[in-house]
């Protein structure tokens, strides 16, 4: 790997300036998986000492572009999933369908009684049944490359015999061209947890890895639930970009953010979305 030479006498840090070079590299040059050289390599090309050449390694480790192996060495990860801010979308696009390198398989399609908490949120009774559609995003050039795991439940009575069309379709696109549905209000939560068993199976992970996982409820005008959904994404290959106007209707001195809150720190559990967490429960 061929790598430029550094300027002793510039007021960039050199660990800054190698973390530079060695980004150059992993974004135009390096594929997933290659190996960069070791420490005392690029120790001995630049004359630099250890600490600050870890120091570089560290930062773009941080930053999910790199991955240690231990006994190995340090590796190209492979892309983060970049969810990007919303402009000419449809409101309930979140960059889960196939494109820009990526492609959605069906894992699992079946009618079900969902469990009782999730009848709760869709608003229908245990006895009704629902369709349970999960779903991998995953890297084009290896579907075994899971990125992201999605698992929806559609109350039968709102899309009957949705089985027998294209499942990997957005769903609010189904429910629009299909069944003249129209969506006009979600409910969303995201939070942060770590893979137990039956999610690190789901994303061919080891368990015990971050997740961050995004749960949302649909609405149509009339406030009837029409959809329920929660995706699991690999927190470290996963980039949420959020646009923030201020609205021309706030108060003079105060910020209008919309419809958005960001609470952080010890939350209790609001009534409805997210205030359950079976993430440790195989009904799902």
């Amino acid at each position: 790997m061929h790598l430029p030479s550094l300027r002793q006498d510039a007021p960039t840090p050199l660990w800054l300036q190698l973390k530079h070079a060695l980004r150059d590299q992993i974004t135009f040059h390096l594929s997933p998986g290659a190996k960069i050289p070791s420490e005392s390599e690029l120790c001995r090309q630049y004359g630099l000492s250890r600490v600050t050449v870890r120091q570089a390694i560290t930062a773009l480790v941080n930053e999910g572009l790199l991955g240690r192996q231990q006994g190995r060495g340090t590796f190209v990860l492979p892309r983060r999933m970049s969810i990007p801010p919303q402009t000419q979308m449809h409101f309930l696009d979140d960059g889960f369908e196939a494109g820009g390198g990526m492609i959605v398989w069906l894992d699992e399609s079946a009618l079900v009684k969902p469990p009782l908490w999730i009848c709760k949120r869709l608003g229908i009774s245990a006895e009704e049944r629902a369709h349970k559609i999960r779903l991998n995003l995953a890297d084009e050039n290896n579907e075994a490359d899971v990125l992201a795991s999605r698992t929806t439940y559609i109350p039968d009575h709102v899309a009957p015999s949705l089985q027998e069309l294209e499942l990997t379709t957005p769903v609010h696109r189904i429910l629009e061209d299909n069944y003249d549905l129209v969506p006009t209000m979600a409910e969303e939560t995201m939070r942060l947890i770590h893979a137990d068993q039956l999610r690190a199976e789901m994303l061919r992970i080891e368990p015990g890895k971050p997740l961050i996982l995004v749960e949302r409820v649909v609405f149509l005008a009339n406030g009837e639930p029409v959809e329920y959904a929660r995706t699991y994404y690999q927190a470290a290959r996963y980039r949420f970009e959020h646009k923030l106007v201020r609205s021309e209707a706030a108060d003079e001195g105060e910020q209008e953010l919309g419809n958005h809150r960001h609470r952080v720190g010890e939350i209790e559990p609001a009534p409805g979305l997210g205030s359950h967490g079976p993430e440790s429960s195989a009904a799902e």
